[in-house]
């Protein structure tokens, strides 16, 4: 968990993004996906990020603030009726 990079398998990035959430309450992750590395590869890592790690994000933190009737990232906030 120490450090600012998320590095690892789609579990570990979901984990170290939670974590890291828990302190700062950020509703947004910047990503820079850089480095030496087949284009392919690169591709890989971003499908990885939109399919297996942002979704799982958004569902922990919508159950998480659930509770507190905060709105997730990416989703739609509930509205007042009346």
């Amino acid at each position: 968990m120490r450090g600012a990079l998320a590095v690892g398998s789609p579990e570990q990035v979901v984990e170290k993004i939670l974590y890291q959430h828990e302190f700062f309450r950020h509703t947004r992750f910047l990503a820079q996906v850089s480095g030496v590395i087949p284009h392919r590869a690169m591709m890989r890592h971003i499908e990885l990020l939109g399919t297996e790690v942002a979704p799982v994000v958004r569902r922990e933190i919508a159950a998480r603030s659930g509770a507190a009737g905060v709105s997730a990232p990416g989703s739609t906030p509930a509205t007042e009726s009346g």
